[in-house]
C-alpha cells in the first residue's frame, strides 16, 4: 500500500459501507482495508468523486470501490463498484467519521510509541503523538507540536511554534441552509523527508488520507501554510505567510515569494519561479516565472504594468 494516498483501516466489508450512507450497489460483497484517493486508487480501497472535473480519472482508478453522485456516468468496461449517492462528498465524510482511525493524544508531552533517534535533539515544551518517527540529528525547538502518525527526516528542523499533523481545512456544504458544515475527518499523516527547515509558527496540516509531503531540502519561512494532501518536491523554496490550498502538487526546485496564494488541486511543475504577493489559480509549467494576482508570465505582468503606469501619467 502506497501510503502517500492511502491511509489503512480494519477491514470491513462494502455492503456494510453501503448502508452507512443509505447507497444501493451491484457486485460482490468485498472487503475494504483502506481509504484512499482518486487517483491512483488502491485495491481494496474506498474513495469518492464529488466534482465532475475530475471524472476523467475515474477510468484509471485502482480503487475497489468508488463514491459517485446519482448523475455520474461510469467509463465503459469500469471494474469498481460504485456507490451512487445524492452528495459523495458528505457521505465520504460520513464513512471517514464512522470507520476510520481517530487522532488520540496520551497523557504524556512524548508519547511512549514515539521513536526518536539518539542524536535528535528536543526542546523543553515539545509535544509528540504516538507513532511519530523523529530522524537522525532533528533539531525540534521549544513549543512544537507534532500530531501522531507524523515522521520526521534525518537533519531536518522545526523552529518554534510550528505544528505538523493538524487537521485541514474540510467541510462538506450542508444540505439545507439551517443546518451546520460537516467536518471531513482527518485519518492521513504527514511526512517530511530530509533536511527540511521549517519557520517559526508555520503549519502543515495532515492528509485526508493518505500523507501530506515535505520533500527532501526543502525550506519554509516562517507563517507558511501547506493544506492538506499537498505534495512539494526537492529542494523548494517558500518565502514567509506562502499558502498552498489541498492537494497541490509543487514540483522541484520551486522558488515562492512571500504571500503568494495557491488554490487547491493544481500543479506546479520543475523550477518554476513565482513572484511575492501574486495568486496561482491554475497549472503551470516547468520552468515558468509568473507573478500577480491572477499570475501571469512575468513578462507580460511588467509589460502590463508599465503600460498602466504610462496611462497613469
Amino acid at each position: 500500500m502506497d501510503r502517500l494516498t492511502a491511509t489503512p483501516i480494519k477491514s470491513v466489508n462494502v455492503s456494510i459501507l453501503a448502508k452507512a450512507i443509505g447507497a444501493e450497489y451491484l457486485g460482490d460483497d468485498i472487503e475494504i482495508t483502506s481509504f484512499c484517493t482518486l487517483s491512483p486508487g488502491e485495491p481494496g480501497g474506498i474513495t469518492f468523486l464529488a466534482n465532475g472535473a475530475y471524472s476523467k480519472k475515474l477510468k484509471d482508478t485502482k480503487a475497489s470501490v468508488v463514491i459517485i453522485s446519482q448523475k455520474q456516468d461510469c467509463p465503459e468496461n469500469f471494474n469498481s463498484i460504485c456507490l451512487r449517492v445524492d452528495n459523495p462528498y458528505s457521505a465520504w465524510g460520513k464513512l471517514l467519521l464512522k470507520f476510520g482511525e481517530k487522532v488520540l493524544w496520551s497523557n504524556k508531552a512524548i508519547s511512549e510509541s514515539v521513536s526518536i533517534h539518539e542524536t535528535a535533539k528536543i526542546a523543553p515544551g515539545v509535544i509528540i503523538g504516538a507513532n511519530s518517527i523523529i530522524g537522525k540529528n532533528v533539531i525540534i525547538h521549544p513549543n512544537v507540536t507534532i500530531y501522531p502518525n507524523s515522521k520526521i527526516g534525518d537533519n531536518s528542523i522545526l523552529h518554534s511554534g510550528v505544528i505538523i499533523g493538524a487537521d485541514g481545512f474540510g467541510f462538506a456544504l450542508p444540505q439545507l441552509p439551517e443546518t451546520s458544515l460537516q467536518k471531513i475527518s482527518h485519518i492521513g499523516h504527514v511526512i517530511i523527508n530530509e533536511n527540511v527547515e521549517i519557520g517559526a509558527n508555520s503549519c502543515i496540516d495532515r492528509a485526508v488520507v493518505g500523507a501530506t509531503l515535505i520533500g527532501a531540502g526543502t525550506k519554509l519561512d516562517n507563517l507558511c501554510q501547506i493544506g492538506h494532501n499537498v505534495q512539494i518536491g526537492v529542494g523548494c523554496v517558500l518565502a514567509g505567510q506562502v499558502g498552498i490550498a489541498g492537494s497541490c502538487i509543487i514540483g522541484n526546485h520551486v522558488q515562492i515569494g512571500g504571500q503568494v496564494g495557491i488554490a487547491g488541486h493544481i500543479e506546479i511543475g520543475d523550477f518554476v519561479r513565482i513572484g511575492a504577493q501574486s495568486g496561482v489559480h491554475k497549472n503551470v509549467e516547468k520552468g515558468k516565472t509568473i507573478m500577480g494576482s491572477p499570475a501571469i508570465d512575468a513578462s507580460k505582468f511588467r509589460r502590463k504594468f508599465a503600460a498602466s503606469n504610462m496611462k497613469g501619467e
